[in-house]
């Protein structure tokens, strides 16, 4: 595993589609733990300004079992998505590299804690927050159709069909993602 400065650039390079970091990291068996570490700085982003904001007895459990929740939510996105590749579109891709792709643009969703810290101090208005909100899911659908066909030579259809999966089965389990759908 890396050192967080290196993930954050590498997550930096990832979200800008860069294709020689595609490539990079669909080659390292062990880039799953890194993948790992952004799902859960994406989703302590997300609750650390209901941290700051809220002084409940129980916000630690709330925490716990949200952040609990959201990585189970994104294994198991990941998992339907590979259980697609494999058997509809026979395709070999291992679980492993499929977590890292899945992994590092589920950090994406930090954008929404800066959303969520921004509304606490200005008033954003709902359209802004809607419109905000599509375009962090059109940029996670974006980045990983274009990772996945890129990294596992995949047909842009067969990328696409995956990524819309991904996310429809997570935004449908993950409890800190339905806040903001």
């Amino acid at each position: 595993m890396n050192s967080l400065k290196n993930i954050w650039s590498q997550f930096q390079k990832f979200i800008r589609l860069n294709q020689d970091v595609f490539i990079k990291i669909s080659n390292d068996r062990y880039e799953s733990g890194n993948a790992l570490i952004v799902v859960l700085a994406s989703l302590i982003s997300i609750y650390v300004p209901f941290i700051i904001n809220h002084s409940s007895v129980n916000i630690s459990d709330v925490v716990f079992y949200g952040l609990v929740d959201g990585v189970f939510a994104w294994l198991f996105a990941s998992l339907a998505s590979w259980f697609l590749l494999t058997r509809a579109f026979n395709t070999v891709i291992e679980i492993t590299n499929l977590l890292i792709f899945t992994g590092y643009t589920h950090g994406i969703l930090g954008v929404f804690g800066i959303v969520i810290f921004a509304n606490n101090y200005i008033s954003i208005s709902q359209n802004i927050l809607q419109l905000l909100t599509l375009s962090i899911f059109g940029w996670m659908y974006f980045v990983l159709t274009k990772s996945l066909a890129t990294a596992f030579l995949l047909h842009i259809r067969v990328a696409s069909i995956s990524s819309v999966t991904f996310l429809a089965i997570l935004i449908f389990f993950s409890d800190p993602i339905r806040i903001f759908v």
